[in-house]
């Protein structure tokens, strides 16, 4: 997979827009305050009022964020490409390696691969073309939609400041409370389901990076004429994907594979029947034959072991949704009673998001040559449930100075590639050396780190 997260980055970029649309929006609600809620004609003009604002509320974010738009698209392009590019340099460097141990493999030839090369250019171009048309559909839909909106509150306030709501700030905050708490859902699915600008831009680069990814390492397997590949074994696989963890396929989407490769199902139909969905987190590499024994049964502990980290996994991002909603309500709402409430239903939910751990004891077995100060500091800072799960975190594993906390992103692409006792071990050190010492690391601790 590929090792470059800028998905998060671009998705967090989507986020702050949107939230600067709902807040531009409350801004004005507030600067144009009525003192009296009784009378029609105060509402009259404040409609009026409102209705001019939201002319310039309109002009003003299509000048604003066209542009920071069209920037994060140039971004989208650039990190589609990188990840088709990543996926070629890292399969080579895995055939070759294999080439080493044996396996029987040599190019193709050069007019063929050159053949190859042109065919894949033309899809990577139709896939960010694709990517990119449908990000700015998106763009202009979160704009239409925070429009409409806005007009859409301008006249519920004086409905609800009617049915007797009692203050200014509770009739905006009736009027504003779904649009809030749903944000601003301008995409609707084929399904009916309707999601954020962000969501859908977290889900649909993600997607596009990893189709870029793997068609830069089929890209490569093409030009070595090999089409078989495997899917990789491992912890947590996706529902849809796990009839398919651990089987040998014939990559004909990718790598030019056929069905006269060998006695394997194709690739196409796994996609067909659920493989890499969108948001999919498996993947396959290249299957050597010559070099390779299968392990590719899961048990029936296994199975429900998968089952019950899936359903902890959707309680958690339920969680997270619920918790972001009413930080959204409680930013957003103008009314001290409705923020309030809102603030304490905000933090119920991040209790639940916040799931914390211990370190486990097998990092803390310590090698014969350990020397004891390192045993020591490392059982003190390792009592108490110092690790925490964060699926939006930078990088697979850190160190948070701020909150002495270490971090874990089991979704990170770099996860399942790290050797998790060692760089466990490390933020350890880290952490330690943070409160115990602080940096530069103390020369004796250092030192022990190093042997």
């Amino acid at each position: 997979m590929p090792k470059i997260n800028s998905e998060y980055d671009i998705g967090a970029a989507f986020e702050a827009i949107e939230n600067e649309l709902i807040a531009s929006m409350i801004r004005n609600m507030r600067r144009h305050k009525i003192e009296e809620i009784d009378e029609d004609k105060q509402w009259s003009m404040w409609q009026t009022e409102q209705l001019r604002s939201l002319e310039k509320y309109r002009k003003e974010n299509q000048e604003r964020f066209g542009t920071k738009f069209k920037d994060i698209n140039n971004r989208i392009e650039a990190l589609i490409s990188t990840a088709r590019d990543e996926g070629d340099m890292e399969q080579e460097i895995a055939i070759l390696e294999a080439i080493k141990k044996g396996f029987p493999a040599r190019r193709v030839s050069p007019g063929a691969s050159a053949a190859f090369f042109r065919l894949n250019q033309r899809k990577l171009e139709a896939l960010i073309r694709a990517t990119t048309s449908d990000m700015e559909k998106a763009e202009t839909a979160v704009l239409r939609m925070a429009n409409d909106q806005y007009r859409k509150i301008i006249f519920n306030a004086q409905v609800y400041a009617n049915s007797g709501a009692g203050t200014y700030e509770k009739a905006v905050d009736m009027a504003t409370k779904d649009f809030i708490a749903a944000g601003l859902n301008c995409v609707e699915y084929a399904n009916g389901s309707r999601h954020t600008l962000a969501d859908y831009a977290n889900m649909a680069i993600r997607t596009a990076s990893k189709r870029a990814y793997l068609q830069g390492e089929g890209q490569k397997r093409q030009e070595w004429g090999i089409s078989t590949v495997i899917m990789n074994k491992r912890g947590n696989p996706c529902p849809k994907c796990l009839p398919f963890v651990g089987k040998i396929l014939i990559d004909d989407v990718w790598s030019g594979g056929s069905a006269k490769d060998g006695p394997y199902p194709l690739m196409s139909a796994a996609i067909a029947a659920g493989l890499y969905h969108p948001r999919c987190r498996d993947s396959h590499t290249t299957y050597f034959p010559e070099l390779e024994d299968l392990d590719n049964e899961y048990s029936k502990k296994d199975i429900e072991d998968i089952e019950e980290q899936n359903r902890k996994e959707a309680r958690q991002q339920y969680a997270e949704r619920q918790e972001k909603k009413f930080h959204r309500l409680a930013s957003f709402s103008l009314d001290p009673e409705n923020k309030s409430k809102y603030r304490a239903k905000e933090k119920e939910w991040s209790q639940e998001t916040e799931d914390r751990y211990k370190v486990p004891d097998e990092v803390k077995v310590p090698r014969s040559d350990t020397p004891q100060i390192m045993i020591d500091l490392v059982d003190q800072y390792t009592r108490d449930e110092c690790i925490k799960i964060d699926e939006l975190s930078e990088y697979a594993f850190s160190y948070d100075l701020d909150n002495d906390l270490i971090i874990i992103n089991p979704r990170h692409p770099q996860y399942e590639e790290e050797n998790y006792k060692h760089v466990l071990a490390h933020e350890i050190a880290h952490r330690i050396d943070h409160n115990e010492y602080g940096s530069p690391m103390y020369a004796e601790f250092a030192e022990a780190i190093k042997n």
